[in-house]
């Protein structure tokens, strides 16, 4: 009797044992299954931050777009504005090799032998034709001219030696008579192109040319 009872109660215990471990898994899922799904809510909710930061960046790469700017004045104002202003630098320099541009406005040749002068500056732009051009400007400077000194006029667009006698003598009639300059001399704005040390000495001086 009493294995029968123990076989009846070893039957019985199994039979609940089924039914806790029937139970077992429904209480897990709605307990211990709860911080599972939370954990993967969690690990869920750490995820989707990672792309929120990715597009971030995206959102960062918006300066790029800001970078467009950059672009249009590459295409317009350095043309228009620094690139003109150093091509205007360099278009001064261009060929003076040392000289000046200065423009007269008197000089003194029968009595003794020197020449007022205004300093210029060049100036140019894409509004200005024939790539610039110099003009004058402040008070006129008294030059004078060592005994060596060398003198070129101009016979159309070339430069011919000629003796300072004969510069003074033209230079003269540009200032204060042009009309009897022949072809193919000419005035051109009565600037010259100076080569002079501090005191205003001047050793080389030639007729500008300008179209």
């Amino acid at each position: 009797m009493k294995a029968n009872r123990l076989a009846a109660a070893a039957v019985a215990t199994v039979f609940v044992g089924l039914a806790l471990t029937a139970c077992g898994p429904d209480g897990v899922d709605g307990a211990a299954g709860s911080p599972t799904a939370g954990a993967a809510a969690s690990t869920g909710g750490g995820a989707q931050p990672v792309p929120a930061i990715s597009t971030a960046p995206t959102g960062a790469a918006k300066p790029t777009g800001t970078a467009k700017p950059s672009g249009k004045p590459a295409g317009v104002k350095p043309s228009g504005g620094a690139t003109a202003g150093q091509d205007c630098t360099a278009a001064a320099k261009q060929g003076l090799a040392g000289q000046v541009v200065v423009e007269a406005t008197d000089n003194g040749y029968q009595t003794s032998v020197w020449m007022k002068a205004k300093p210029t500056k060049f100036v140019c732009g894409s509004d200005v034709p024939d790539d610039g051009y110099h003009e004058s400007y402040g008070s006129p400077v008294v030059y004078t001219f060592s005994n060596d000194v060398k003198t070129y006029v101009l016979k159309g667009a070339t430069p011919v030696p000629v003796s300072l006698d004969a510069f003074m003598k033209q230079q003269d009639d540009c200032l204060h008579n042009p009309s009897v300059v022949a072809a193919p001399g000419g005035c051109f704005g009565n600037q010259y192109l100076v080569t002079a040390n501090s005191q205003n000495v001047i050793t080389s001086i030639t007729q500008a040319y300008h179209p």
